[in-house]
């Protein structure tokens, strides 16, 4: 594992960097501006309320107040040299001109509105002013023009924003990088762990798990899914390897009874009623082969969902009495008795054919596994929400250890596998199940083996 800085750990770091000082940058150049903005626009707001004042003055106590009011204890008129070293002080200039005359102040020639104005003055000099140009007239044959340079409010703010995105660019720059650095360093060491990690997992994958060793949420969500993954994949592995086993030892039997059969029938040749009862067993071994493979094509038929297409409304009620009545006497003969009872007229939307072949399946399992004088039942009824259908003996029961792997392919609590079977046959029920959205469950502590199947109904 290498635990030195790389020179992706420096590039990625970089990236990231240039990206949040280029954001920051710009945050910082929009907020200056709006700063300088609202400046400039105090500036105007204040000399129109300024020159309001000067028009009122004037009004009230004439041309003297309005010298008073700028301090002016003469008259004076300022050529162009002399505005300009005003300017260069900060200090605005006026013309008070009556009827195209300069009374008092500036020579200097400027544009102004009687709305505020900020335009560039171009000195051809050094000194260039971006100036704040005001006119009102204060009788009909005077007025009055002001011009203010950038106040030091704004100045100095200006050069306050400019140093400080200077130095802050920097220090950003700087904090940001060593932080990414950091986080990209300590990423890397995760994610080889990680790595080292899976090629553990890689060796024994059914056994052997990721363990949540870092500090990135996203890498301890992610070390999660892949535990969760592995955990199904093993899951899935060891159905694959029941599976396996089970078709190999449900082909095994009957294929070597055949085998067997067409041994005998060679010894056998000219003794007509052996060679008949040698071929009767060995059909029988080649359709329980043939059921084998036809309930896995079935099976797989069903969980591709493709049944769904037939669906149309079916009277749950009438299937089931027709099943039950059908079934009555092959239970009886068998020692066993079938009792039914429904809640009429309950419809649900399906597949009449699978319905049937999950009854079939239930009540063939139940004849099976169940004791000589067992009492078998089905029973149908209606509630708010759906049909609840159970299927059930008084037998044995299922053992609780094989409970939760009775609906696994090929999983047979019979493990000596002394009955007939493929274990497939609750696998299918479950499909079954599973497509026309019924939810299946085993009721636990029973006298027997209780099925119950919430069905939704149809109020049509």
């Amino acid at each position: 594992m290498n635990r030195s800085i790389t020179f992706t750990d420096l590039y990625n770091s970089l990236k990231f960097t240039a990206a949040m000082t280029v954001l920051f940058a710009a945050s910082f150049l929009v907020t200056s501006i709006c700063i300088l903005s609202y400046i400039k626009s105090s500036q105007e707001k204040e000399l129109v309320e300024y020159v309001e004042e000067i028009k009122d003055l004037y009004v009230e106590d004439g041309y003297e107040s309005v010298l008073h009011e700028f301090d002016l204890e003469e008259q004076p008129i300022w050529d162009r040299v002399e505005s300009i070293e005003r300017l260069v002080d900060h200090e605005f200039i006026f013309a008070l001109v009556d009827r195209g005359v300069l009374l008092v102040g500036s020579k200097l020639e400027f544009s102004s509105n009687t709305e505020p104005e900020w335009s560039s003055f171009d000195l051809q000099s050094e000194h260039d002013f971006q100036l704040l140009t005001l006119s009102i007239a204060l009788t009909e044959d005077v007025s009055l023009s002001i011009a203010q340079p950038l106040s030091y409010e704004y100045m100095f703010s200006k050069e306050l924003l400019w140093r400080a995105s200077l130095i802050g660019v920097v220090l950003i720059t700087l904090i940001l990088f060593f932080i990414r650095l950091l986080f990209n360093y300590r990423r890397r060491l995760e994610i080889q762990t990680l790595m080292a990690q899976l090629d553990e997992v890689s060796r024994s994958p059914d056994s052997v798990r990721l363990r949540c060793e870092v500090n990135d949420s996203a890498l301890r969500d992610l070390t999660l899914s892949i535990n969760l993954m592995l955990d199904k994949v093993s899951k899935l592995h060891g159905t694959t390897k029941t599976m396996s086993v089970g078709i190999a030892h449900d082909l095994k039997t009957p294929l070597s009874r055949v085998a067997n059969r067409l041994q005998s029938m060679a010894q056998d040749v000219g003794d007509d009623i052996a060679i008949t009862s040698h071929i009767s067993h060995a059909t029988k071994d080649l359709h329980s082969v043939i059921s084998t493979f036809n309930n896995l094509v079935r099976l797989n038929s069903i969980e591709s969902g493709k049944h769904k297409q037939n669906f149309q409304l079916i009277n749950l009620s009438e299937l089931i009495n027709d099943l039950a009545l059908s079934y009555e006497p092959v239970f009886e003969d068998s020692g066993r008795l079938l009792s039914h009872s429904t809640v009429d007229c309950v419809s649900c939307f399906g597949d009449k054919d699978l319905l049937s072949q999950l009854l079939c399946n239930l009540l063939e399992n139940a004849l099976e596994y169940s004791n000589e004088g067992s009492r078998v039942w089905i029973r149908l009824q209606s509630h708010t929400n759906g049909a609840l259908l159970q299927v059930g003996d008084n037998g044995l029961g299922i053992d609780k250890e094989d409970q939760p792997y009775i609906f696994d392919r090929f999983y047979r609590a019979d493990l000596g596998r002394t009955k007939p079977g493929n274990g497939l046959g609750l696998s299918i029920v479950k499909a079954i199940c599973d497509v026309h959205g019924a939810s299946l469950v085993l009721l636990p502590d029973q006298s027997g083996a209780v099925f119950n199947i919430e069905v939704p109904i149809s109020n049509q």
